[in-house]
């Protein structure tokens, strides 16, 4: 019997360590003692800190994924990329 890879198949997508490294930090970022520092008066264009702060963390967890999976998988054929045509 051969031990299953914890990788997806193609070997395309994001490691699991970073996939667990990004649950983490967004666990933590999203935490009482850190959403703290944002829960103030002060307001961004008219709008108030702690919102903002929440939609901008949840964006940049967003774009470190999207970022995350796109290095990964870069280099490797798609499946919308046609493959390379064999040398006769």
């Amino acid at each position: 019997m051969t031990p299953r890879s914890a990788e997806p198949p193609g070997g395309r997508g994001p490691d699991r360590q970073v996939l667990i490294a990004l649950a983490a930090l967004g666990m933590l970022a999203f935490n009482f003692p850190l959403l703290a520092v944002w829960d103030s008066e002060a307001t961004v264009f008219g709008l108030p800190l702690l919102p903002v702060a929440l939609f901008a963390i949840w964006g940049a967890l967003i774009a470190a994924l999207a970022v995350a999976s796109e290095r990964r998988g870069h280099g490797a054929a798609g499946p919308f990329l046609p493959a390379e045509p064999d040398e006769p």
